[in-house]
């Protein structure tokens, strides 16, 4: 099975119009090594989902919209959220924009919610890795 390639994705979303009208631009970084990936893990005691396992190891972090929007952290700045009386399962902030905080669910389906940094409560917004990073060049974030 070929690798999907991430940077090619991400650079065919800013140039879609809503990206290009908002100058939403995307800067990439040196990938994460596998056993720097496989060591924070086992650090954190979380698997995660293939999908931002794959797109990690191709680029460690997302900046786009020039340091605006941040839909994925360096894995250094990533937050594990444990807490049974939110939910069963963890979660991770991976994410952020001015307005938004993203967190992935680590429970049966890896979803993406993302949390207003006004108020308390979050909110679904999108069914995976590759379609939340296509909502968020698409200006829904």
């Amino acid at each position: 099975m070929s690798q999907f390639l991430w940077k090619a994705h991400i650079i065919s979303l800013t140039e879609q119009q809503a990206a290009r009208e908002r100058k939403c631009d995307a800067s990439f970084f040196p990938p994460v090594p596998e056993e720097k990936l496989l060591a924070w893990e086992n650090e954190k005691d979380v698997s995660l989902p293939d999908e931002i396992r794959s797109y990690l190891l191709q680029s460690d972090g997302l900046e786009a919209q020039r340091g605006e929007i941040w839909p994925v952290l360096p894995l250094p700045q990533w937050e594990v959220i444990r807490d049974d009386c939110l939910a069963p399962h963890p979660w991770i902030r991976f994410g952020e924009t001015l307005d938004f905080v993203y967190l992935l669910s680590l429970g049966h389906s890896p979803s993406i919610y993302r949390h207003a940094k006004s108020r308390s409560d979050e909110e679904f917004f999108a069914p995976g890795f590759r379609k939340y990073l296509e909502q968020i060049f698409r200006g829904y974030g």
